[in-house]
C-alpha cells in the first residue's frame, strides 16, 4: 500500500515509520465509511465542473482511468455518456464491492476493468495506456507522506500517453478542516505528521471513522506536480461551497458552478487542475 491512512485515495504503500503510529489505515476507515451508507449520502453524484472536465478529454471516445473510483460517482457517468473504455481502481475491497455491482454491465462488455492491489504491478500493466487520468476530490490528499504522493504522481504519468490529460482535485488547507488542523499541530510539531497532514472523523459515536488527509496550498501542488513531471495548464476552484453541499444540491451545484468561473483558485474549497505530462527530455 503507498500509505496508511473523495472517492478513496488510499494505495498499497508504506507511511514513514513515525506516521505509521499516527495515520489510520484508510483502506479499513474506507471500508467502515463505505458499508455504513455514509459515503454515498454525502457524496451521491459528481461535482458538476471535475465532471465537465473529465468528459471533454474523452469526446472521441478512448481510454481513462479512474483512481480512487469510490463507488463509481466518475466511472458511472463516464461510461454512460462517452464510448470510452475505463479502468476503475480502488485500494478498499468494499469499494471495488460496490463498483463491480454497479457497473456489471460495463464490465460484463468489457469496456470497464475494476482492479486493485499493487500499484506498480497496475503501472506496469498500463504503461502510456490512457488518455484521462482522474484522481478526483481529495484521492491523493489520503495518501500520507510527500514521498509516496510522489510515488503515486509518477506511477499516473507513466500510465498516461504523452498527449493524455490529468484531472486532479486536492483541498485547499486554507478552507479545509481548519479546527482538525489546530488540533493535530503538536502531531506535526513532534514529526508524527507532516506539514498540511490533518487527521479528523467521521460519523458519530461509536461508529465514528478515523480519517486521514494531506491539504495543499496552491504552491505545494504546483511544486509536486512539476516534480512529478506535469504541466500544468489550468487550476481553478473545485467548488466554493462544500463538496456535500454542491453534490447533494442540483441547484446550489449549478450556482456554485457559475460563480467558480470568476473566482480565483486561491479561495476553493479545493483546487480543480487540469495537466498534461511533460517530455522526458523536456523535464
Amino acid at each position: 500500500m503507498i500509505a496508511r491512512g473523495g472517492d478513496t485515495g488510499a494505495v498499497d504503500g508504506r507511511a514513514s515509520p513515525s506516521q505509521a503510529a499516527a495515520v489510520p489505515d484508510m483502506s479499513s476507515s474506507y471500508d467502515a465509511y463505505i458499508s455504513s451508507g455514509l459515503y454515498d449520502r454525502r457524496y451521491p453524484r459528481p461535482n458538476k465542473r471535475t465532471l465537465s472536465k473529465s468528459l471533454r478529454c474523452l469526446r472521441n471516445g478512448g481510454r481513462f482511468l479512474d483512481f480512487g473510483a469510490g463507488t463509481g460517482r466518475y466511472t458511472l457517468p463516464l461510461m454512460e455518456l462517452t464510448r470510452a473504455n475505463g479502468v476503475a481502481y480502488d485500494v478498499c475491497p468494499e469499494a471495488r464491492r460496490a463498483l463491480a455491482q454497479r457497473l456489471r454491465p460495463f464490465v460484463g462488455d468489457g469496456r470497464l476493468v475494476i482492479q486493485g492491489g499493487d500499484l506498480e504491478a497496475l503501472a506496469g500493466t498500463y504503461r502510456r495506456a490512457f488518455d484521462l487520468a482522474l484522481l478526483a476530490f481529495g484521492v491523493l490528499g489520503h495518501v500520507a507522506g510527500r514521498s509516496q504522493r510522489m510515488r503515486l504522481l509518477d506511477a499516473v504519468r507513466e500510465m498516461t500517453k504523452p498527449d493524455g490529460v490529468l484531472v486532479l482535485g486536492v483541498p485547499n488547507a486554507k478552507r479545509r478542516l481548519r479546527a482538525e488542523q489546530r488540533s493535530t499541530a503538536s502531531l506535526v510539531g513532534n514529526g508524527k505528521l507532516e506539514p498540511g497532514d490533518v487527521l479528523y472523523t467521521r460519523g458519530r459515536c461509536a461508529d465514528e471513522i478515523q480519517m486521514f488527509y494531506h491539504l495543499f496550498s496552491p504552491a505545494e501542488a504546483r511544486r509536486d506536480l512539476a516534480a512529478a513531471g506535469f504541466r500544468i495548464e489550468s487550476m481553478e476552484p473545485e467548488s466554493l461551497l462544500p463538496e456535500s453541499t454542491v453534490v447533494g444540491n442540483r441547484w446550489l451545484g449549478r450556482l456554485d458552478d457559475l460563480a467558480c468561473r470568476l473566482a480565483p483558485a486561491s479561495i476553493g474549497y479545493g483546487f480543480l487542475i487540469v495537466g498534461r505530462p511533460v517530455a522526458a527530455n523536456a523535464r
